[in-house]
């Protein structure tokens, strides 16, 4: 559905979908897809709904354009060609004189701006993308090189605001949450965030009994969110959120005071138990962690089963969260306040890839007999070459290590929560840090 105003006359105007499909969901997990028709450029909605719930994810769909360098050197090409058929028939009209010279002065002047052209289109730094780094209109999506004004260059955004709609809820059953995202400096919708790991919105909730539920919100309206939450137990609920803004970092807010559910069941506290052996889902899971020292990194691993048949999820092969120091005395039924008021939320990142030289856990490969009966994937997060494609959920060819670093700034004690993909279910390890 195309969302931006255009000088030029289109059919539908913005604003009607041009084009619709439907996807039949199979049985069997994994991709499916599906081809829609565009007829412009500029900014669009991509609209999915599943009969109950309707979420619009917003797109930049862009033209293809030439650089200035590079329409100089094939108009200065052009020049040339032409200018090299005059020179020839000058030379064979008039044998001699000032009249042969000028042609051929003129091709070489042209020969050489297009050499220029060609040399500086390589080297040239690439315009503003609309989307991540400028706001996109039709007019610089068609054409990036397109100079907008005023000119900017400070692409960067103010903070941005977390506001629950429902901050108390009933128990029980799954609610559609409301969120809405403020800019600080003007109050208006914040309504320009581009995807970060494969989300809008990174939404961390963890529930009284210590449970770490990882969402992602879709966007329902300009700067507004819906994602169901089924809070079925009784307490506080400490909720953080993740996102990127139109040419800004990452940035992660809390919403003030969490949420809070009354009348529901007691918490029973989930197993956070230090570094060592455990069984979750059937499998054997193994933490193990070096260097539980303040101001230095940490190294965190996770060895999950025995094979390596783990899946990229959101485009890493693991995600860790971290909330603390937490008091030593806190209650085990009421995590979600000490962890809604706790000074360091976190959330990092394990590539992973086997093979990976001097990093723990990535060493799979080389126990086996020969590369042929184990490729060696590529590693996640790092960007593909050679126009490769990164690898997605249905690659199962990681770990079982999943490992990470992480410099715990204050000692204490923390809790962390270690989320790795297998069978395209997210396995959510708890586990108990003591930083001295």
């Amino acid at each position: 559905m195309p969302t931006g105003a255009d000088t030029d006359e289109h059919e539908p105007a913005p604003g009607v979908p041009t084009s619709t499909e439907m996807v039949v969901l199979g049985d069997k997990p994994g991709p499916y897809s599906t081809t829609l028709d565009v007829d412009r450029p500029g900014p669009a909605d991509l609209t999915i709904s599943d009969g109950v719930h309707i979420s619009r994810i917003p797109l930049v769909l862009t033209g293809q354009a030439m650089s200035p360098p590079e329409r100089v050197a094939y108009v200065g090409l052009a020049t040339t060609g032409l200018l090299l058929v005059i020179s020839l028939v000058v030379a064979t009209r008039v044998r001699r004189g000032v009249w042969i010279a000028l042609p051929v002065t003129a091709t070489v002047a042209a020969l050489a701006v297009a050499i220029t052209g060609a040399v500086l289109s390589t080297s040239a730094p690439p315009p503003p993308e609309p989307g991540p780094q400028r706001d996109p209109t039709v007019d610089n999506a068609a054409n990036p090189y397109r100079l907008d004004r005023p000119t900017v260059t400070d692409y960067s955004r103010p903070s941005a605001m977390l506001v629950a709609e429902q901050p108390e809820l009933d128990p029980g059953h799954a609610t559609d949450i409301y969120f809405s995202l403020v800019d600080t400096a003007t109050g208006l919708p914040a309504d320009d965030l581009v995807i970060h790991d494969s989300a809008l919105i990174h939404l961390l909730v963890v529930a009284p009994d210590g449970q770490l539920s990882h969402l992602h919100p879709i966007r329902v309206a300009p700067g507004r969110y819906s994602v169901p939450l089924s809070a079925a137990i009784a307490g506080r609920y400490a909720v953080s959120a993740e996102f990127v803004r139109r040419g800004g970092g990452v940035q992660t807010v809390r919403l003030p005071g969490g949420l809070t559910v009354r009348g529901g069941r007691p918490a029973t506290p989930a197993p956070f138990d230090g570094p060592g052996m455990r069984m979750m889902n059937g499998l054997h899971v193994h933490v193990s962690a070096a260097g539980l020292r303040a101001g230095r990194p940490t190294t965190l691993s996770a060895t999950i089963g025995s094979e390596p048949v783990l899946q990229p999820w959101l485009g890493m092969l693991g995600h860790l969260v971290v909330a603390g120091p937490i008091p030593r005395m806190a209650s085990a039924t009421d995590l979600g306040t000490a962890v809604q008021d706790s000074a360091i939320w976190a959330h990092a990142h394990s590539m992973g890839g086997h093979g990976a030289t001097g990093m723990p856990g990535m060493e799979h490969s080389a126990n086996h007999q020969s590369a042929q009966d184990d490729p060696m994937p590529p590693m996640v997060g790092v960007p593909p070459l050679n126009g490769d494609s990164p690898p997605d959920e249905t690659v199962a060819a990681f770990g079982p290590d999943v490992p990470f670093t992480f410099t715990f700034p204050k000692p204490g004690r923390y809790l962390a929560w270690i989320q790795a993909q297998r069978d395209y279910r997210v396995l959510t390890i708890p586990v108990r840090l003591d930083i001295s």
